[in-house]
């Protein structure tokens, strides 16, 4: 059989295990529309079908692989974008989203079904300005992308600890990296945004000139315009030193007390960073996973990061390599996952005084999702993932400008919890995304409790929206909501944004 006509056999073939798609009239004169405006760069499940399945099945998470839209449009400048943004401008019922790199894997952030879906394969990669000192950062692709093209030029920005994170929406998200303790969160150190606006029009949003809306994009999401561009101040970088290393829970003793150490004392050293991952698998089965990075090619023998280093895990890969070369390794058998996934977030108090926190939370994930993790579901698991937000990061965003969260040089120290899932089966998503739920519901009922106790006040914990799940009210725990709201409206007076795509709002 020609490659042709088996790649075409294939397309036909996911698409009968697919709904059918049902688009309304005025969707379907929109994409005939943007089809005139923009030809050779629209793909529909009956012109260029292979190419269309390709593009619908470019998800992390299986869960949004069989969302269909209408049409997929495929931009290679801001000029595309603004025409679609014009056309959808027509069509006021229309609903359409917008995908980068598609890793959120929460449904109708980056997909929409019978509507328009925008999509930046052909906007991906970065180039730097020597006597600018500035790179520029397309929003398609991934950060071994960006990472990979930057690294001869000695630089990089601040971007994921997994290579295979997406751009666009980690960037308009906020961003932890481990560079943050040197550079903020990854959208701090954005200076410009070439944004495709709600009436269409490029503006080129410039931190210096426009303050209030360059702190509002660093973290809003898409709510703004479409970006097509990003100019980043970058960081100087060579070899570094880091990896992953996998452990039993017997060190499970260990991990948290260097993690609660950490926590408080790891910023002294600001280019050390650590992820701690532990994992809950089929039969309450526990393991973690333990992400280290140093910003250079050696790293301590003593202090809080050099605790990690000395725990004895079961396979262990921290070595000195390129920062490239760290990042691909790290999200590689992420890669391999093959799941449908949830994400979950919930921002953690550091309290001195209660060193078992850690413990008690892993505990209690175990409780909630041992019943889900049993024989029939053999491929599912669960984890909390602690990522220490020292109150050094609020310093440096706001020395940069500010940014959406709130985060500010008054801040304690902090830890942004993330609550991962993955499992095979459409029929166990009500019950899986309810695991995490049970979570951080439970996390809202303790979390005051251990504040009282210590005898601490409470705290402005705001979410992390790039962890966070579809329900949760992210920018509703921002503190400066009303002023982002109201900027968000003078931009976009129409509800292009916030009314007809998906995402965080206002």
């Amino acid at each position: 059989m020609a490659p042709s006509l088996s790649l075409t056999l294939a397309a036909f073939l996911l698409r009968a295990g697919k709904s059918l798609a049902a688009p309304d009239q005025a969707t379907t004169q929109a994409c005939t529309d943007i089809e005139n405006a923009l030809p050779g760069k629209v793909l529909t499940p009956g012109l260029l079908a292979v190419e269309y399945e390709h593009e619908t099945q470019q998800y992390w998470s299986t869960t949004l692989r069989s969302v269909d839209p209408a049409c997929i449009v495929q931009p290679n400048a801001a000029e595309d974008v603004a025409a679609v943004v014009k056309v959808l401008n027509k069509y006021p019922s229309v609903k359409f989203a917008t995908r980068s790199g598609g890793h959120d894997p929460n449904v109708g952030h980056a997909t929409v079904q019978d509507g328009v879906q925008i999509v930046m394969t052909d906007l991906a990669g970065a180039t730097y300005d020597v006597d600018k000192d500035l790179a520029y950062v397309k929003p398609g692709g991934e950060w071994n992308d960006v990472i990979s093209e930057l690294a001869p030029s000695g630089v990089a920005v601040v971007g994921g600890r997994l290579g295979l994170v997406g751009v666009g929406g980690y960037l308009l998200q906020g961003g932890i990296s481990f560079l943050s303790a040197q550079e903020g969160l990854a959208a701090d150190s954005i200076v410009g945004w070439e944004t495709v606006m709600a009436n269409g029009s490029i503006v080129n949003v410039d931190a210096a000139s426009q303050p209030d809306l360059a702190q509002a994009m660093r973290g809003s999401g898409s709510q703004f315009g479409i970006v097509t561009k990003y100019t980043i101040r970058p960081h100087h970088i060579g070899q570094v030193y880091g990896g992953f290393c996998l452990y039993d829970n017997s060190q499970d003793g260990k991990i948290h007390a260097a993690l609660h150490e950490f926590t408080a004392n790891g910023a002294q050293d600001p280019k050390a960073a650590i992820i701690v991952s532990q994992l809950v698998a089929v039969g309450g089965s526990k393991a973690s996973i333990m992400y280290t990075f140093y910003d250079g090619p050696t790293p301590p023998t003593t202090g809080a990061f050099a605790d990690f280093l000395k725990i004895p895990g079961i396979g262990c890969a921290p070595k000195t390599r390129s920062y490239a070369d760290l990042l691909k390794t790290n999200g590689e058998p992420a890669r391999l996952l093959n799941s449908r996934v949830s994400f979950r977030t919930y921002t953690l108090p550091y309290i001195g005084s209660r060193p078992q926190m850690y413990k008690e939370i892993r505990d209690k994930l175990a409780e909630i999702a041992t019943p889900f993790l049993n024989v029939l579901r053999p491929t599912s698991q669960f984890s909390v993932d602690f990522q220490p937000l020292p109150s050094l990061i609020g310093k440096i965003s706001d020395s940069k400008g500010g940014n959406a969260m709130g985060l500010t040089g008054a801040d304690p120290d902090r830890l942004i919890l993330e609550i991962q899932g993955s499992w095979a089966l459409p029929s166990d998503d009500t019950e899986g995304y309810n695991v995490s739920k049970q979570l951080t519901d439970w996390l809202d009922e303790q979390v005051p409790q251990w504040l009282a106790e210590a005898g601490m006040g409470s705290q402005y914990l705001p979410f992390f929206m790039n962890d966070a799940a579809g329900d949760q009210d992210v920018t509703g725990s921002y503190k400066d909501v009303a002023k982002f709201k109201a900027l968000q409206m003078s931009v976009d007076p129409n509800g292009l944004f916030s009314t007809r795509a998906g995402g965080f709002k206002y």
